[in-house]
């Protein structure tokens, strides 16, 4: 498999990860506490503040997941948009850590939620370095008009 379809593989798997958390935008609370229960992390604290910040992150995690397949649709015309996100994935790895660590959050979700993100920014770095460096040109039939 050359690097193209292996990093547009990549990041339609990471995305499919994210996707999942849209569940969590409309996932009762209830679910919530026994999730949290259940992750040995005791009672979840209550009030408006802790659900606002569980349902858009979850929210924006699973349009970042939407993001990624968009991206892996054609890994070359997207290039620096993947090198941008293989930044973000390997800097987040030692601030997911952090975070984690200092939160108390369980040692084995510091290590794979840190590890994960730096490995997977790590490899979609060293993938998109493998890419043929094209840059595309608008035709002058369609310069002046916008594209998405």
């Amino acid at each position: 498999m050359d690097s193209r379809r292996l990093l547009a593989w990549l990041l339609r798997l990471a995305g499919a990860f994210e996707i999942l958390a849209f569940f969590a935008v409309v996932m009762p609370r209830s679910w919530m506490e026994v999730s949290h229960a259940w992750l040995g992390m005791g009672v979840m604290p209550d009030g408006p503040l802790i659900m606002f910040m569980i349902r858009q992150a979850s929210y924006t995690y699973g349009m970042h997941g939407v993001s990624l397949w968009v991206l892996a649709s054609d890994v070359v015309r997207f290039r620096k948009l993947v090198i941008l996100n293989g930044i973000a994935y390997l800097l987040a790895g030692p601030i997911f850590f952090w975070i984690d660590y200092t939160t108390g959050m369980p040692w084995w979700w510091t290590l794979v939620d840190s590890a994960g993100c730096g490995f997977n920014g790590l490899a979609i770095l060293l993938l998109a370095r493998m890419l043929p460096n094209t840059t595309y040109h608008q035709s002058p039939a369609t310069s002046g008009s916008s594209h998405l």
